[in-house]
C-alpha cells in the first residue's frame, strides 16, 4: 500500500551523538581561551601600571628639577619626616624666596610651597622609596634624587619601576 502525496518524514533536531560533540569542543574551546585571556588581562595590568609609573615619575622629577634649580645651595637641608625612610625629604629656599620641601609622607610624594600662604601638592600616591643624597660631597651644588615608583597590578602583587636616578645641579 502505498500512499501518494505524502512524504517521508525526516527527524527533526539532533541526536544525542551530536550535541554532545559540540559540547566537548566548546569545552576544549574553553579549556584553551581561559589561560590565554587571563594572560591578557595580566599583561594589560602590567602595562597600565608601568604607563601610569612612568607618568607621575616624569611629572615628579620635571618639578623637582625645576625647583631645585632655583635652590639657594646654603640653605638646602637633606632629612626625613619621622617614621620615614633616612634622606627622604628636602627642604630649601628658592631664589623667589619662601620655602620648598619635597618629601615622602608613606607612599605619597609631597610638595610643600611655603611664601605668603602655603600650598600642598600630591605629587605621586605610588611612591615606594625617595631619596636625596649629594653624590660627591666636594660638589654641594649637586643633589641626586632616587624615586622608586609602584602600582598594584594583579593577584596582590605589585609593579615597581626604578625609573629615576637623576642628578639636579643648584644654579644659585
Amino acid at each position: 500500500m502505498r500512499t501518494i502525496g505524502r512524504t517521508p518524514r525526516r527527524p527533526r533536531g539532533y541526536s544525542l551523538t551530536e550535541v554532545m560533540m559540540v559540547v566537548a569542543i566548546l569545552g576544549i574551546l574553553a579549556a584553551a581561551a581561559a589561560p590565554i585571556l587571563i594572560q591578557m588581562t595580566n599583561f594589560w595590568r602590567v602595562t597600565t601600571a608601568r604607563n601610569e609609573i612612568e607618568r607621575d615619575v616624569r611629572i615628579a622629577i620635571e618639578t623637582m628639577n625645576r625647583w631645585l634649580r632655583q635652590a639657594q645651595k646654603n640653605t638646602v637641608i637633606i632629612d626625613q619626616v619621622a617614621n620615614q625612610p633616612p634622606f627622604s625629604r628636602i627642604t630649601f629656599n628658592p631664589e623667589k624666596g619662601g620655602t620648598v620641601q619635597f618629601y615622602q609622607e608613606n607612599t605619597k610624594l609631597m610638595m610643600k610651597v611655603s611664601s605668603a600662604a602655603v600650598v600642598t601638592t600630591m605629587l605621586s600616591n605610588r611612591l615606594g622609596y625617595l631619596s636625596f643624597t649629594y653624590p660627591k660631597t666636594y660638589e654641594p651644588d649637586i643633589i641626586s634624587v632616587a624615586i622608586t615608583m609602584q602600582a598594584p597590578t594583579y593577584l596582590q602583587r605589585r609593579k615597581a619601576l626604578q625609573l629615576s636616578i637623576q642628578k639636579v645641579r643648584i644654579m644659585n
